[in-house]
């Protein structure tokens, strides 16, 4: 009996031996994992958190205006701004610190002639702004915006760490996972949002956005950033759309070629929010940019197959596989939106105003014939003359009283200067719907006067009473010069695209002022004609008060790129990207590399929508970050070729 024991015992310790090694190799495997990950993911870890955190960085800072800042922008002398200032700051300290990793972590810096690119853009960014009218601007940016010099660079830095901290699939893989959660959350966000559940109105969301020292000094508080159509956390939803044409291909890609089927899963519902997402948010821009770059993943997956002979069998396996999800998931989103109304529909939308843009330009207009306001001007006496509709009005001062009659001398209105009035009817049966109100400063020689054309879709004019001297003004009461400005194109056809056909028809003669060098970045507001007022009651109307809307972008990247930096520089983008993308195309043909076909699609998708879109620093860092990566991952297979 005792041996039996024995020999049992003997047993058990070989067991607990054996289980200690178990143990002991377990260990080992964990260690060697924190290892991995941390050798792979803690040099990108900035770039992780940029991609993750930042169209989150959302927080209400009170920026007081002066100079240009107070000058150029709608008469508040505090600027409320929740979704940029915060977000500058935040770029900044992720540019410093990826910058550090880049140069903790980089062996030797990778060589690209991509560098020649990004230097020449550099350098013409820093000589516009150099030059620039406005230099505070320039450096800066200017306010909702904060796109100045400094933040351009941080976006050409952003590129350059990524290129040479990025050199395992490992590392692209953890960086879309990131966006992909991000873009996940936002997508959610949008969805709700249109189903009139947004979370920004919430106490939750009050408290995170606004500090506790502000919401102390407010007696009540009520954000609303827009109903009837989703913006994410964008504010715009043209923004959203831009952020999906970028998001979308690159998550459908995944989901095509990945062999993992939890993968596959998760990609394709994240595919699916996200064109929710987009319909929802009604963006011409964001649907073009996605559907073209969904086309163009078909397009060249289809090609890859032809190219490598697949056999029939694979060649339909592989497009039961690819081509089949796409067309599914779109297909059902699509017919989602047939719940919007055709008057907002994107779909609707586009095609609607693609058939007016082909239909040709009108002959040239005179908009002061057209338009209700055919002259407004200050005489040689000082005095305000007006003929609208038709109908004439000067306006005198004595001095003392403000005095308005027609052209035949017969006063209709006539009080003192220091007399505040608002909306007050001028009493002549002919002008019974003249509406004037008078301001009066704390300077007892200055008033200023606002006129309410009633008949005339409420269309108001601003003028400034010195004394005797009366002055046009815009409606923040600041002398203007009116003018009528050069365009280009879209005659008569100014409210396409929500009004980008006139601003771009304005916007076009612009870059002819900046071939070699631009305004400075930012300063597009400084150098468009704000106050080519006859032509916007043509172009931007019958909405008559808009003739006073500041226009503080191009809603073009190009244009904006163009203005800001000059074509030169816009030449240097356009060329430098497109040398990227047709390499990482022509790798995905060559090397099967999806990688390739996945980044290239997702910057293609943007650059399609930005036609349409501005640059803001809530999308574009991380668009120069996949750009990065899609660079990193050519210079990486051209050695292996």
């Amino acid at each position: 009996m005792s041996k039996i024991k024995k020999n049992n015992d003997l047993k058990d310790k070989k067991k607990i031996k054996t289980n200690l090694s178990v143990n002991t190799e377990t260990n080992v495997s964990n260690k060697n994992i924190f290892k991995n990950i941390f050798k792979d993911i803690f040099p990108i870890l900035p770039l992780i958190i940029l991609v993750f955190f930042l169209p989150f960085v959302i927080r209400l800072k009170l920026i007081p205006l002066e100079g240009p800042f107070y000058d150029y922008w709608t008469g508040e002398r505090v600027n409320a701004d929740f979704f940029t200032y915060y977000k500058k700051i935040f770029i900044y300290l992720v540019t410093i610190w990826t910058m550090i990793h880049t140069f903790f972590f980089t062996k030797k810096i990778k060589r690209t002639k991509a560098y020649y690119f990004m230097g020449g853009y550099a350098l013409l960014v820093i000589l516009s702004t150099t030059f620039s009218d406005y230099p505070q601007i320039a450096l800066h940016g200017f306010n909702e915006r904060h796109e100045g010099m400094w933040i351009v660079l941080c976006y050409i830095l952003l590129i350059f760490s990524t290129i040479n901290l990025v050199t395992k699939e490992s590392q692209i893989k953890a960086l879309i996972y990131s966006l992909g959660i991000s873009g996940g959350v936002i997508s959610l966000i949008a969805i709700f949002q249109f189903f009139g559940m947004d979370i920004f109105d919430t106490e939750l969301m009050t408290n995170l956005m606004i500090p506790r020292e502000i919401i102390s000094r407010l007696e009540e508080i009520s954000i609303k950033f827009g109903e009837g159509y989703s913006y994410g956390v964008f504010y715009n939803p043209n923004y959203l759309g831009g952020y999906i044409s970028l998001y979308a291909p690159l998550m459908f890609t995944y989901m095509i070629y990945t062999k993992n089927l939890k993968e596959k899963i998760v990609f394709g519902i994240l595919s699916f929010l996200s064109i929710l997402a987009l319909l929802f948010s009604r963006s011409e821009a964001g649907v073009l940019g996605t559907l073209i770059s969904l086309i163009i993943i078909i397009f060249f997956f289809v090609i890859k197959h032809l190219i490598h002979n697949k056999s029939k069998d694979e060649y339909n396996r592989a497009m039961l596989k690819g081509v089949i999800p796409i067309a599914l998931i779109t297909t059902i989103a699509t017919l989602l939106i047939s719940y919007i109304p055709m008057s907002t529909n994107p779909l609707a939308r586009i095609r609607n105003e693609a058939f007016e843009l082909l239909g040709g330009d009108a002959e040239k207009l005179n908009y002061r014939e057209i338009g209700p306001l055919n002259n407004i001007f200050i005489n040689e006496d000082g005095e305000a003359e007006i003929k609208i509709n038709n109908q004439e009005i000067m306006i005198t001062s004595n001095g003392t009283n403000v005095i308005l009659s027609d052209f035949e001398n017969e006063e209709i209105y006539n009080r003192p200067i220091s007399e505040k009035v608002e909306n007050l009817s001028v009493g002549a049966e002919k002008y019974e719907n003249l509406l004037i109100t008078t301001y009066v400063s704390n300077s007892e020689d200055i008033s200023s006067i606002e006129l309410n054309f009633v008949d005339y879709g409420n269309m108001k004019l601003y003028f400034m009473i010195r004394g005797n001297d009366i002055s046009i003004s815009n409606s923040t009461f600041r002398d203007i010069e009116i003018t009528e400005a050069p365009y280009i194109g879209f005659h008569g056809k100014g409210q396409l695209g929500s009004n980008r056909g006139y601003i771009w028809s304005r916007s076009f003669p612009l870059l002819f002022d900046n071939l070699l060098i631009g305004s400075g970045q930012d300063t597009f507001i400084t150098q468009f004609p704000q106050y080519d007022i006859y032509a916007k009651q043509v172009e931007v109307g019958p909405a008559y008060w808009q003739i006073w809307e500041i226009v503080d972008k191009p809603h073009s990247l190009y244009l904006q790129i163009g203005i800001h930096s000059g074509i030169l520089a816009l030449i240097i983008f356009i060329v430098g990207i497109g040398i990227s993308i047709f390499n990482g195309i022509k790798l995905y043909l060559i090397k099967n590399d999806f990688y390739s076909l996945a980044l290239s699609s997702s910057i293609l998708g943007f650059l399609i929508s930005s036609i349409f879109n501005d640059s803001i620093i809530a999308i574009t860092p991380i668009v120069m970050i996949l750009l990065g990566l899609l660079i990193s991952r050519n210079i990486s297979l051209k050695d292996e070729i």
